[in-house]
């Protein structure tokens, strides 16, 4: 059976719990993410908004344990793997949003799922 004729459904995508349309002949924007529908503009929209809170909140906490380390009693063995933990993430968490946003695009590599041509 060629994929221009599979039967029009939900299939799953390379992103754990969220799922694409196929209308029958080609794949659609319209996702399921976790059982709420939505479509991939929407999807990436939130999803960036996510990473601008978190991003906000790990600078913050950056800089306040820069100002720690700098103008408290603390020693610095104390608040470094802070500094060191904080300053990893900010560097990380872009990354993995933008592959989370590449795979939800992306079918499931399974057999009966249609790929994306």
């Amino acid at each position: 059976m060629s994929e221009r004729g599979r039967a029009a459904g939900w299939f799953e995508t390379r992103r754990r719990g969220t799922r694409r349309w196929w209308d029958g002949t080609r794949w659609t924007e319209h996702l399921s993410v976790r059982g709420r529908e939505t479509t991939l503009a929407e999807d990436r929209r939130a999803v960036r908004r996510q990473l601008i809170l978190t991003e906000f909140v790990l600078g913050t906490l950056l800089v306040g344990s820069i100002l720690i380390a700098l103008w408290s009693a603390l020693p610095v063995v104390v608040v470094r793997p802070m500094i060191v933990a904080t300053g990893t993430a900010l560097l990380l968490v872009p990354l993995m949003i933008s592959r989370q946003l590449r795979l939800v695009a992306l079918p499931a590599r399974r057999p009966g799922v249609p790929t994306l041509r």
